[in-house]
């Protein structure tokens, strides 16, 4: 029988065990819990040294890297494990486009009526412009059709002009995005008839004396939306303090603040706000280019006909180059329109969410080309929203199912190069992985991610993908992280594999 005191110190070292538990850091119960693995000890030190970075603390990583060679997997850490991934997000949606409606894919913006214009150049029917979701179309693409209205003879419509937007539906938003960041440029609206990425340029000019009103000027068009100009002119010198916003909902634009009086023109404060319900604005534009041209609108309304005669159209620049404009500098009503489209390719209409024709098609896609698709939850095009949920695994997967494709220089060049362009210009310059790391970037609050594809030391192409979710610290910090990895497999030699000559 062991002695009272024997005891007691047995029961002392037991509790002492407990409270250690107890006060072991989260991030150290997550390095334990979470260590990654490879096939380079090595790799994996120096890998797990760098998340194991205080201001990661909170959160939580998962990461995946694999050669392209011969599949090898040089470090993993939670792969199979769903994160929110923000614009990594446009990976998915990028290959869904890019593999089903190939790289020549264009859009096509058609205006239609009933008839054909009569001898006199009067169209007896209304004018219907035609959305296909052209997330490019813009207002000097307007005005070409307008033109080429005018110089098929056409002088006067007795109808209306009308907007027919019904390839996609009538969702503006994502599933899941935040409420108030609607005003802001990256959460535009989405339709099938689009017109300069849903936004209106507001600039906003000094009055001629201080304290005047300041001057406020809206682009392309001034008829569309309703200012409110609470703005004052400030004494010389002053730093600008403008502030636009727009009432949710509402075509009102609020401008508070002040500008100095001395502002020029090119310097005076420009923003970019979103617009409410897209077609409307479009169809607006496109009014002042037909007054612009001599034709007249009558404005009777006529009944719909059962067949049309198309009488103008633009076609977009090819996917190739629309996936550039959409990577690099992270689009989101572009990536929007795109899974909308080919939701709208497969299934003849485009609706969004987590069960909507693009998001399910670009499913079987996946699903097809080995992905798990039940770590996997897509809401929406772009990653705005805080339902979508990867793995750094069936990214992986998709993106060296792309490499293996013959598009595949289309995807790559249109992803960020670091030190180059896009979201990674200003990222890794002057160093071993500039001009080298292609990759997605993403970020929303306390979600940080890149993906992509690098190449080592010894010209081995390796693909990769970081997701680092629930950072209490700003995005620099996780993004410090992901930029010495890249660098550490920038400068990688793989033991045991030869070097290329």
């Amino acid at each position: 029988m062991k002695s009272r005191t024997t005891r007691r110190s047995l029961a002392a070292a037991t509790l002492l065990a407990l409270m250690v538990t107890v006060l072991q850091t989260p991030s150290s119960r997550c390095r334990a819990d979470d260590a990654g693995t490879g096939t380079d000890p090595a790799l994996v030190e120096r890998i797990e040294a760098l998340l194991a970075d205080k201001t990661l603390q909170t959160g939580f990583q998962g990461l995946l890297i694999q050669s392209l060679k011969d599949h090898t997997t040089l470090y993993e850490r939670n792969a199979d494990k769903v994160f929110l991934p923000a614009s990594n997000n446009k990976l998915l949606t990028s290959g869904a486009a890019l593999t089903l409606l190939g790289p020549s894919f264009f859009y096509t913006t058609r205006v239609v009526a009933a008839v054909p214009p009569d001898r006199k150049g009067v169209l007896h029917s209304d004018l219907t412009l035609v959305g296909s979701g052209d997330p490019v179309l813009s207002s000097a693409d307007l005005t070409d059709l307008a033109h080429s209205l005018k110089a098929a003879g056409i002088k006067r419509i007795e109808g209306a002009v009308t907007g027919d937007d019904s390839l996609f539906d009538l969702q503006r938003l994502g599933d899941g995005w935040t409420w108030d960041d609607e005003p802001f440029y990256y959460s535009a609206q989405v339709s099938a008839l689009n017109l300069n990425e849903n936004l209106v340029s507001v600039r906003v000019l000094p009055g001629m004396k201080e304290g005047d009103p300041v001057r406020v000027l809206v682009t392309p068009t001034e008829k569309y939306m309703t200012i409110r100009n609470l703005a004052k002119t400030a004494v010389a010198k002053t730093k600008s303090s403008i502030l636009v916003d727009r009432l949710r909902g509402q075509n009102i634009l609020i401008v508070t603040g002040a500008v100095a009086v001395d502002t020029t023109e090119q310097d005076a404060p420009k923003v970019a706000v979103t617009v409410d319900d897209p077609t409307q604005f479009t169809l607006t534009v496109f009014r002042e280019a037909l007054a612009r041209e001599g034709i007249r609108v009558g404005g009777k309304r006529f009944t719909t006909p059962s067949s049309t005669v198309t009488l103008a159209q633009h076609s977009s620049v090819p996917l190739s180059e629309i996936l550039k404009l959409l990577n690099k500098p992270s689009d989101n009503l572009i990536a929007e329109c795109l899974l909308k489209t080919v939701g709208a390719f497969k299934k003849g209409k485009g609706t969004a969410g987590a069960d909507g024709t693009g998001a399910q098609t670009a499913r079987d896609l996946f699903k097809s080309i080995g992905m798990d698709v039940t770590h996997l939850n897509q809401s929406d095009g772009s990653g705005l929203s805080r339902f979508n949920f990867v793995s750094p695994r069936d990214f992986v997967q998709l993106l060296t199912y792309l490499h293996n494709q013959s598009s595949f220089p289309v995807l790559y060049e249109s992803l960020p190069i670091a030190g180059v362009d896009g979201s990674l210009r200003n990222r890794l310059k002057n160093s071993a992985a500039t001009g080298n790391c292609h990759a997605k970037t993403g970020y929303i609050s306390r979600a940080s991610s890149l993906s992509g594809y690098i190449t080592t030391k010894d010209n081995e192409m390796l693909v990769f993908s970081i997701l680092m979710n629930n950072h209490l610290s700003s995005n620099a910090l996780p993004v410090s992280i992901q930029d010495k990895i890249m660098l550490l497999l920038a400068n990688y030699s793989r033991p045991g594999v030869p070097h290329a000559q």
